[in-house]
C-alpha cells in the first residue's frame, strides 16, 4: 500500500509533469504564431517567446487549476483530459487576453483571440490527450 507521502510525491511529479508540458504547448504556440508573422521564433529569440506566451501561461495557470485540469479524477483518461482542457482553456484565454491586453495597451482584433483560443488549445489538448493516454497505461487504467 502507498503511504499518504509518496501518493503525494507522485501526485506532485504528475502535476509539475503537465505543468512544464502546458508551458512548453504555450511556447510552441507563440512561436508559431511569431514565426507566422514574420517574428524571431527560434531558440535565439527565447526571451521574446517567452514574452509573447506570457500573458496566456499566465491565464492558463492561474485559472485551469479551479477548474481540474491538473486534478487526477478529471483528466485520468484521454476524454476526461481533453473535456477539462477544453473547459480550462476557454477561461484561460480569457484571462490571458485579459493579461496581453494590459501588457500591450489594448485588445486585440476577435479574429485573434479565435485564433488563439483554437490553435493553442489543439496544442494543449494533443499534448495532455498523450499524456493521459501514457499515464492511464502506466497505471493499468
Amino acid at each position: 500500500m502507498q503511504s499518504t507521502a509518496e501518493g503525494m510525491q507522485g501526485t506532485g511529479g504528475r502535476t509539475a509533469a503537465l505543468i512544464g508540458g502546458d508551458v512548453v504547448a504555450l511556447m510552441v504556440f507563440a512561436a508559431i504564431g511569431r514565426g507566422s508573422h514574420g517574428e524571431a521564433a527560434g531558440l535565439g529569440a527565447i526571451g521574446e517567446v517567452a514574452q509573447t506566451a506570457a500573458p496566456f501561461i499566465i491565464g492558463w495557470l492561474v485559472t485551469s487549476p479551479w477548474l481540474g485540469a491538473f486534478r487526477r479524477a478529471s483528466t485520468d483518461t484521454p476524454v476526461k483530459m481533453l473535456r477539462t482542457t477544453a473547459i480550462a482553456w476557454s477561461a484561460g484565454v480569457v484571462v490571458g487576453a485579459l493579461v496581453r491586453a494590459l501588457m500591450i495597451g489594448r485588445f486585440s482584433p476577435p479574429s485573434f483571440y479565435m485564433v488563439t483560443f483554437i490553435a493553442a488549445l489543439v496544442l494543449l489538448g494533443s499534448w495532455r490527450t498523450a499524456f493521459a493516454t501514457w499515464d492511464a497505461r502506466r497505471f493499468g487504467l
